[in-house]
Protein backbone atom coordinates (compact mmCIF):
# COMPACT_ATOMS: atom_id res chain seq x y z
CA UNK A 1 0.00 0.00 0.00
CA UNK A 2 1.18 3.54 -0.99
CA UNK A 3 -0.04 6.73 0.55
CA UNK A 4 -0.84 8.64 -2.69
CA UNK A 5 -1.69 12.39 -2.18
CA UNK A 6 -3.96 13.59 -5.18
CA UNK A 7 -4.09 17.35 -5.72
CA UNK A 8 -7.65 18.92 -6.84
CA UNK A 9 -10.78 17.58 -5.27
CA UNK A 10 -13.36 18.47 -8.70
CA UNK A 11 -14.58 15.34 -10.64
CA UNK A 12 -11.41 13.52 -11.73
CA UNK A 13 -9.58 14.43 -8.53
CA UNK A 14 -11.90 12.40 -6.52
CA UNK A 15 -12.33 9.87 -9.13
CA UNK A 16 -8.77 9.38 -8.98
CA UNK A 17 -8.96 9.19 -5.56
CA UNK A 18 -11.74 7.02 -5.03
CA UNK A 19 -10.24 4.52 -7.97
CA UNK A 20 -6.88 4.65 -5.66
CA UNK A 21 -8.70 3.91 -2.15
CA UNK A 22 -10.58 0.90 -4.32
CA UNK A 23 -7.11 -0.26 -5.30
CA UNK A 24 -6.30 -0.12 -1.56
CA UNK A 25 -3.90 2.79 -1.05
CA UNK A 26 -4.24 5.58 1.57
CA UNK A 27 -5.41 8.51 0.15
CA UNK A 28 -5.03 11.75 0.68
CA UNK A 29 -6.98 14.31 -1.63
CA UNK A 30 -5.96 18.69 -1.76
CA UNK A 31 -9.09 20.59 -2.24
CA UNK A 32 -9.31 24.31 -1.45
CA UNK A 33 -12.56 25.09 -2.84
CA UNK A 34 -16.18 24.18 -2.09
CA UNK A 35 -17.03 20.55 -3.14
CA UNK A 36 -18.65 20.25 -6.33
CA UNK A 37 -18.63 24.09 -7.34
CA UNK A 38 -15.73 23.28 -9.69
CA UNK A 39 -15.93 23.79 -13.66
CA UNK A 40 -18.22 20.70 -13.79
CA UNK A 41 -20.63 22.98 -11.99
CA UNK A 42 -20.29 25.82 -15.02
CA UNK A 43 -21.10 23.02 -18.05
CA UNK A 44 -24.07 21.46 -19.49
CA UNK A 45 -23.36 18.17 -17.46
CA UNK A 46 -22.83 16.11 -20.59
CA UNK A 47 -21.38 12.72 -20.80
CA UNK A 48 -20.01 13.73 -24.04
CA UNK A 49 -19.18 10.62 -25.92
CA UNK A 50 -19.04 11.98 -29.13
CA UNK A 51 -17.16 14.81 -28.70
CA UNK A 52 -14.23 13.26 -30.48
CA UNK A 53 -13.50 16.23 -32.96
CA UNK A 54 -10.75 19.05 -31.80
CA UNK A 55 -11.76 22.36 -30.77
CA UNK A 56 -9.24 23.83 -34.06
CA UNK A 57 -12.18 23.08 -36.44
CA UNK A 58 -12.19 25.05 -39.30
CA UNK A 59 -15.50 25.92 -39.50
CA UNK A 60 -14.70 27.30 -35.89
CA UNK A 61 -11.48 29.07 -36.80
CA UNK A 62 -12.96 31.19 -39.75
CA UNK A 63 -15.09 32.49 -36.83
CA UNK A 64 -11.95 33.07 -34.45
CA UNK A 65 -10.91 36.71 -35.59
CA UNK A 66 -14.39 38.46 -35.32
CA UNK A 67 -15.08 36.82 -32.23
CA UNK A 68 -12.16 37.80 -30.18
CA UNK A 69 -12.66 41.29 -31.03
CA UNK A 70 -16.46 40.76 -29.66
CA UNK A 71 -16.25 40.85 -25.70
CA UNK A 72 -19.93 38.80 -26.12
CA UNK A 73 -18.89 36.08 -28.68
CA UNK A 74 -18.94 32.42 -27.80
CA UNK A 75 -14.86 32.79 -27.97
CA UNK A 76 -13.60 36.26 -25.84
CA UNK A 77 -9.63 36.79 -25.24
CA UNK A 78 -9.15 39.49 -22.48
CA UNK A 79 -6.77 42.35 -23.44
CA UNK A 80 -4.38 41.54 -20.87
CA UNK A 81 -3.76 38.12 -21.91
CA UNK A 82 -3.68 37.82 -25.62
CA UNK A 83 0.34 38.38 -26.16
CA UNK A 84 1.07 35.33 -23.54
CA UNK A 85 -1.49 33.26 -25.12
CA UNK A 86 -0.42 33.92 -28.85
CA UNK A 87 2.40 30.82 -28.65
CA UNK A 88 -0.87 28.77 -27.53
CA UNK A 89 -3.07 29.40 -30.06
CA UNK A 90 -0.58 29.49 -33.06
CA UNK A 91 -0.33 25.68 -31.70
CA UNK A 92 -4.36 25.43 -31.71
CA UNK A 93 -4.40 27.05 -35.10
CA UNK A 94 -2.13 23.81 -36.18
CA UNK A 95 -4.20 21.36 -35.10
CA UNK A 96 -6.39 22.17 -37.35
CA UNK A 97 -5.04 20.25 -40.49
CA UNK A 98 -7.32 17.70 -41.64
CA UNK A 99 -4.41 15.08 -41.01
CA UNK A 100 -3.87 16.53 -37.52
CA UNK A 101 -7.63 16.60 -36.57
CA UNK A 102 -8.33 12.74 -37.67
CA UNK A 103 -4.74 11.89 -35.70
CA UNK A 104 -6.38 13.82 -32.54
CA UNK A 105 -9.70 12.51 -32.81
CA UNK A 106 -8.98 8.31 -33.21
CA UNK A 107 -6.93 9.86 -29.86
CA UNK A 108 -10.17 11.00 -28.23
CA UNK A 109 -12.29 8.23 -29.35
CA UNK A 110 -10.27 5.47 -27.54
CA UNK A 111 -10.87 7.43 -24.30
CA UNK A 112 -14.74 8.67 -24.83
CA UNK A 113 -16.38 5.44 -26.06
CA UNK A 114 -15.17 4.00 -22.89
CA UNK A 115 -16.85 7.09 -20.78
CA UNK A 116 -20.09 5.90 -21.06
CA UNK A 117 -19.52 2.35 -19.51
CA UNK A 118 -16.83 4.09 -16.77
CA UNK A 119 -19.32 6.52 -15.58
CA UNK A 120 -21.99 3.31 -14.97
CA UNK A 121 -20.23 1.51 -13.23
CA UNK A 122 -18.66 4.26 -10.91
CA UNK A 123 -22.40 5.49 -10.18
CA UNK A 124 -23.38 1.52 -9.47
CA UNK A 125 -20.58 1.07 -6.86
CA UNK A 126 -21.00 4.41 -5.08
CA UNK A 127 -24.87 3.90 -5.35
CA UNK A 128 -25.55 7.09 -7.16
CA UNK A 129 -26.74 5.14 -10.35
CA UNK A 130 -29.75 7.61 -10.86
CA UNK A 131 -27.46 10.70 -12.02
CA UNK A 132 -26.87 9.39 -15.43
CA UNK A 133 -29.66 10.37 -17.67
CA UNK A 134 -29.69 8.48 -20.93
CA UNK A 135 -31.06 10.84 -23.57
CA UNK A 136 -29.64 11.91 -26.79
CA UNK A 137 -28.63 15.53 -27.35
CA UNK A 138 -30.43 17.76 -29.91
CA UNK A 139 -27.93 20.82 -31.40
CA UNK A 140 -29.71 23.52 -33.95
CA UNK A 141 -28.54 25.22 -36.74
CA UNK A 142 -30.53 28.17 -37.96
CA UNK A 143 -30.00 27.74 -41.90
CA UNK A 144 -28.06 25.85 -44.63
CA UNK A 145 -24.72 28.14 -43.94
CA UNK A 146 -25.00 27.31 -40.20
CA UNK A 147 -25.15 23.71 -40.24
CA UNK A 148 -21.98 23.68 -42.64
CA UNK A 149 -19.79 24.84 -40.19
CA UNK A 150 -20.30 21.93 -38.54
CA UNK A 151 -20.30 19.44 -42.00
CA UNK A 152 -16.17 18.64 -41.71
CA UNK A 153 -16.94 17.70 -37.97
CA UNK A 154 -19.86 15.90 -38.11
CA UNK A 155 -18.33 13.79 -40.77
CA UNK A 156 -15.10 13.19 -38.62
CA UNK A 157 -17.07 12.12 -35.51
CA UNK A 158 -19.06 9.54 -37.98
CA UNK A 159 -15.99 8.11 -39.53
CA UNK A 160 -14.55 7.26 -36.03
CA UNK A 161 -18.00 5.68 -35.00
CA UNK A 162 -20.24 8.13 -33.82
CA UNK A 163 -24.66 8.25 -34.39
CA UNK A 164 -25.28 11.51 -35.85
CA UNK A 165 -28.77 11.83 -37.59
CA UNK A 166 -29.48 14.82 -39.53
CA UNK A 167 -33.23 16.17 -38.83
CA UNK A 168 -34.73 19.39 -39.70
CA UNK A 169 -35.64 22.29 -37.68
CA UNK A 170 -39.25 21.05 -37.64
CA UNK A 171 -38.40 17.73 -36.43
CA UNK A 172 -36.43 19.18 -33.48
CA UNK A 173 -39.68 20.79 -32.40
CA UNK A 174 -41.71 17.63 -32.74
CA UNK A 175 -39.17 15.90 -30.11
CA UNK A 176 -39.22 19.09 -27.89
CA UNK A 177 -42.30 21.25 -28.62
CA UNK A 178 -40.68 23.73 -26.70
CA UNK A 179 -37.86 24.60 -29.40
CA UNK A 180 -39.11 27.41 -31.67
CA UNK A 181 -39.90 26.03 -34.69
CA UNK A 182 -38.46 27.49 -37.14
CA UNK A 183 -34.62 26.74 -37.56
CA UNK A 184 -33.93 24.84 -40.26
CA UNK A 185 -32.06 21.66 -39.37
CA UNK A 186 -31.12 20.19 -36.53
CA UNK A 187 -28.56 16.93 -35.33
CA UNK A 188 -29.57 14.51 -32.72
CA UNK A 189 -26.19 12.91 -30.87
CA UNK A 190 -27.56 9.74 -30.00
CA UNK A 191 -23.73 9.00 -27.91
CA UNK A 192 -24.08 11.81 -25.74
CA UNK A 193 -26.18 12.08 -21.86
CA UNK A 194 -26.50 13.97 -19.14
CA UNK A 195 -26.25 13.74 -15.45
CA UNK A 196 -29.28 15.12 -13.39
CA UNK A 197 -26.73 17.71 -11.11
CA UNK A 198 -23.12 17.91 -11.68
CA UNK A 199 -22.79 19.11 -8.47
CA UNK A 200 -24.59 16.89 -6.67
CA UNK A 201 -22.61 14.34 -8.67
CA UNK A 202 -19.47 15.35 -6.89
CA UNK A 203 -20.41 15.94 -3.75
CA UNK A 204 -21.69 12.30 -3.73
CA UNK A 205 -18.42 10.91 -4.63
CA UNK A 206 -16.68 12.87 -2.02
CA UNK A 207 -18.90 11.31 0.73
CA UNK A 208 -18.21 7.77 -1.09
CA UNK A 209 -14.65 8.60 -0.31
CA UNK A 210 -15.01 10.06 3.35
CA UNK A 211 -16.81 6.45 4.05
CA UNK A 212 -14.25 4.68 2.89
CA UNK A 213 -11.67 5.82 4.56
CA UNK A 214 -10.41 8.55 2.82
CA UNK A 215 -8.87 12.08 3.70
CA UNK A 216 -9.58 15.49 2.41
CA UNK A 217 -7.23 18.19 3.74
CA UNK A 218 -9.18 21.88 2.29
CA UNK A 219 -5.98 24.00 1.56
CA UNK A 220 -4.80 23.87 -2.10
CA UNK A 221 -1.16 22.07 -3.06
CA UNK A 222 1.85 24.87 -3.69
CA UNK A 223 4.66 22.89 -4.38
CA UNK A 224 6.72 19.80 -3.59
CA UNK A 225 9.33 18.30 -1.71
CA UNK A 226 11.55 15.86 -3.50
CA UNK A 227 14.70 13.98 -3.35
CA UNK A 228 16.87 13.66 -6.58
CA UNK A 229 14.13 12.72 -9.12
CA UNK A 230 11.56 11.42 -6.87
CA UNK A 231 8.91 13.54 -4.96
CA UNK A 232 8.68 12.60 -1.01
CA UNK A 233 5.34 15.08 -0.04
CA UNK A 234 3.53 18.26 -0.89
CA UNK A 235 3.37 21.60 0.59
CA UNK A 236 0.44 23.40 1.12
CA UNK A 237 -1.35 26.84 1.31
CA UNK A 238 -1.64 26.20 5.10
CA UNK A 239 1.71 25.69 5.93
CA UNK A 240 2.05 21.98 6.14
CA UNK A 241 3.78 19.10 4.57
CA UNK A 242 2.35 15.82 3.66
CA UNK A 243 4.56 13.46 2.71
CA UNK A 244 3.23 11.04 -0.35
CA UNK A 245 5.03 7.78 -2.02
CA UNK A 246 2.91 9.35 -5.24
CA UNK A 247 1.64 12.27 -6.12
CA UNK A 248 -1.66 12.92 -8.62
CA UNK A 249 -1.59 16.25 -10.27
CA UNK A 250 -5.41 16.79 -10.87
CA UNK A 251 -5.41 21.07 -10.23
CA UNK A 252 -7.20 21.15 -13.69
CA UNK A 253 -5.74 25.23 -14.29
CA UNK A 254 -3.42 25.66 -11.80
CA UNK A 255 -1.50 22.39 -13.11
CA UNK A 256 0.64 24.29 -15.34
CA UNK A 257 2.01 26.35 -12.98
CA UNK A 258 2.94 23.54 -10.07
CA UNK A 259 4.29 21.08 -13.29
CA UNK A 260 7.03 24.03 -14.20
CA UNK A 261 8.24 23.73 -10.21
CA UNK A 262 9.52 20.42 -11.56
CA UNK A 263 10.68 21.96 -15.22
CA UNK A 264 8.12 20.02 -16.63
CA UNK A 265 6.23 22.66 -19.36
CA UNK A 266 2.43 21.74 -20.22
CA UNK A 267 1.00 23.37 -22.62
CA UNK A 268 -2.26 24.24 -20.98
CA UNK A 269 -4.25 27.33 -20.37
CA UNK A 270 -7.29 28.36 -18.63
CA UNK A 271 -10.83 29.49 -19.87
CA UNK A 272 -13.92 30.93 -18.33
CA UNK A 273 -16.90 28.93 -18.74
CA UNK A 274 -20.16 30.59 -17.41
CA UNK A 275 -23.37 28.81 -16.05
CA UNK A 276 -26.93 30.46 -15.07
CA UNK A 277 -29.64 27.94 -13.06
CA UNK A 278 -33.02 29.03 -13.97
CA UNK A 279 -35.29 27.25 -10.89
CA UNK A 280 -38.22 28.08 -12.51
CA UNK A 281 -37.84 28.61 -16.17
CA UNK A 282 -41.63 28.47 -17.22
CA UNK A 283 -41.06 25.36 -20.00
CA UNK A 284 -40.42 21.49 -20.06
CA UNK A 285 -37.05 20.06 -21.72
CA UNK A 286 -36.05 16.75 -21.65
CA UNK A 287 -32.98 16.73 -23.88
CA UNK A 288 -29.88 19.22 -23.57
CA UNK A 289 -29.78 21.47 -26.47
CA UNK A 290 -27.06 23.29 -27.92
CA UNK A 291 -27.07 26.07 -30.35
CA UNK A 292 -23.24 26.23 -31.44
CA UNK A 293 -23.81 29.37 -33.21
CA UNK A 294 -24.71 31.16 -29.99
CA UNK A 295 -22.26 29.10 -28.15
CA UNK A 296 -23.86 27.47 -25.14
CA UNK A 297 -26.68 24.47 -24.28
CA UNK A 298 -29.18 24.31 -22.42
CA UNK A 299 -29.41 21.17 -19.77
CA UNK A 300 -32.76 20.10 -17.71
CA UNK A 301 -31.31 19.46 -14.73
CA UNK A 302 -32.76 17.82 -11.51
CA UNK A 303 -34.01 20.84 -10.11
CA UNK A 304 -33.11 23.90 -12.38
CA UNK A 305 -32.76 24.46 -15.75
CA UNK A 306 -28.90 25.24 -16.97
CA UNK A 307 -27.45 28.14 -19.81
CA UNK A 308 -24.20 27.32 -20.25
CA UNK A 309 -21.40 27.74 -22.49
CA UNK A 310 -18.56 30.45 -23.58
CA UNK A 311 -14.86 30.08 -23.75
CA UNK A 312 -13.19 33.54 -22.62
CA UNK A 313 -9.42 33.17 -22.39
CA UNK A 314 -8.14 35.24 -18.78
CA UNK A 315 -5.61 35.14 -16.52
CA UNK A 316 -6.07 32.28 -13.41
CA UNK A 317 -7.30 35.55 -10.99
CA UNK A 318 -9.43 37.40 -13.20
CA UNK A 319 -12.80 38.16 -11.76
CA UNK A 320 -16.08 36.88 -13.80
CA UNK A 321 -17.47 38.81 -16.33
CA UNK A 322 -21.03 38.08 -15.28
CA UNK A 323 -22.83 40.08 -18.88
CA UNK A 324 -21.26 36.75 -20.55
CA UNK A 325 -23.73 34.47 -18.69
CA UNK A 326 -26.27 37.16 -18.98
CA UNK A 327 -25.57 37.52 -22.60
CA UNK A 328 -26.54 33.55 -22.59
CA UNK A 329 -29.86 33.17 -21.17
CA UNK A 330 -31.01 36.62 -23.56
CA UNK A 331 -29.53 34.46 -26.14
CA UNK A 332 -31.45 31.12 -24.79
CA UNK A 333 -34.95 32.94 -25.59
CA UNK A 334 -34.16 32.35 -29.64
CA UNK A 335 -33.99 28.86 -28.58
CA UNK A 336 -36.61 28.59 -25.75
CA UNK A 337 -39.43 31.24 -27.22
CA UNK A 338 -41.33 30.58 -23.68
CA UNK A 339 -38.38 30.68 -21.04
CA UNK A 340 -38.63 32.71 -18.04
CA UNK A 341 -35.23 33.83 -16.42
CA UNK A 342 -36.65 36.15 -13.49
CA UNK A 343 -35.01 33.43 -10.64
CA UNK A 344 -31.52 33.11 -11.71
CA UNK A 345 -28.28 31.99 -9.94
CA UNK A 346 -24.57 32.32 -12.05
CA UNK A 347 -21.56 30.68 -11.72
CA UNK A 348 -18.43 30.38 -13.54
CA UNK A 349 -16.14 27.61 -13.80
CA UNK A 350 -12.06 27.61 -15.24
CA UNK A 351 -11.40 24.70 -17.59
CA UNK A 352 -7.68 23.73 -18.41
CA UNK A 353 -7.76 23.20 -22.26
CA UNK A 354 -4.62 21.83 -24.14
CA UNK A 355 -3.70 23.19 -27.58
CA UNK A 356 -4.49 19.85 -29.21
CA UNK A 357 -7.57 19.31 -27.00
CA UNK A 358 -5.99 16.02 -25.68
CA UNK A 359 -5.96 15.79 -21.65
CA UNK A 360 -2.77 15.03 -19.96
CA UNK A 361 -2.26 11.43 -18.72
CA UNK A 362 0.24 9.18 -17.43
CA UNK A 363 3.79 9.89 -15.99
CA UNK A 364 6.52 12.32 -16.74
CA UNK A 365 9.94 10.60 -17.53
CA UNK A 366 11.68 13.55 -15.29
CA UNK A 367 9.41 12.86 -12.15
CA UNK A 368 8.69 8.99 -12.19
CA UNK A 369 6.27 8.83 -9.14
CA UNK A 370 4.38 12.28 -10.09
CA UNK A 371 0.85 10.76 -12.75
CA UNK A 372 -0.95 13.77 -14.73
CA UNK A 373 -4.63 13.60 -14.84
CA UNK A 374 -5.39 17.39 -16.17
CA UNK A 375 -6.27 19.04 -19.26
CA UNK A 376 -9.53 17.80 -19.74
CA UNK A 377 -11.36 21.08 -21.25
CA UNK A 378 -14.57 20.46 -21.64
CA UNK A 379 -14.43 16.26 -21.38
CA UNK A 380 -13.47 16.79 -17.27
CA UNK A 381 -16.99 15.03 -16.35
CA UNK A 382 -16.74 12.63 -19.21
CA UNK A 383 -13.90 11.71 -18.21
CA UNK A 384 -13.25 11.58 -14.82
CA UNK A 385 -14.09 7.93 -14.08
CA UNK A 386 -11.72 6.43 -17.08
CA UNK A 387 -8.84 8.47 -16.01
CA UNK A 388 -9.52 7.33 -12.77
CA UNK A 389 -8.93 3.79 -13.60
CA UNK A 390 -6.07 5.23 -15.93
CA UNK A 391 -4.39 6.75 -12.60
CA UNK A 392 -5.16 3.81 -10.56
CA UNK A 393 -3.80 1.38 -13.23
CA UNK A 394 -0.37 3.25 -13.27
CA UNK A 395 0.31 3.72 -10.09
CA UNK A 396 -0.63 -0.41 -9.51
CA UNK A 397 1.91 -0.73 -12.39
CA UNK A 398 -0.94 -2.27 -14.47
CA UNK A 399 -0.46 -1.51 -17.86
CA UNK A 400 -4.07 0.60 -18.56
CA UNK A 401 -6.42 -1.18 -21.67
CA UNK A 402 -6.53 2.38 -23.40
CA UNK A 403 -3.06 3.20 -25.27
CA UNK A 404 -2.14 6.22 -23.17
CA UNK A 405 1.01 7.40 -25.09
CA UNK A 406 -0.44 10.54 -26.89
CA UNK A 407 -1.83 12.36 -24.06
CA UNK A 408 2.20 12.09 -22.18
CA UNK A 409 2.65 15.18 -20.31
CA UNK A 410 6.08 14.67 -22.18
CA UNK A 411 4.59 15.10 -25.33
CA UNK A 412 4.81 19.10 -25.24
Amino acid sequence: MKHVVVIGGGVVGISCALSLLDDGHDVTVLDPGAVGEGASWASCGCIAVGEVVPLSQPGMLTKVPGWLIDPDSPLSLRPSSALKLLPWFARFTANSRPSKMREIAVDLAKLNFAATDDFKAQMVKYGVQDMLIERPVLKLFEDDRDKATMGAAFDLAREMGCTIDEISGAEAHEIEPAIAPDFQHAAVLRDWSFVADPRRLVIALHRAFDQRGGKVVVTAGTGFTRENQRLTGVTCADGQTISADEVVLAAGTHSKALASQLEIALQLEGVLGYSTGLSDPGVDLKHTVFYPSGGFGITPYENELAVAGTIEFAGLTADPRWRRADVLVKRAHRVLPGLQDKKASRRMGRRPFTPDTRPILGRSAKMPNLTFATGHGQLGLTLGATTGGIVADLIAGRSPQIDIAAFSPDRF
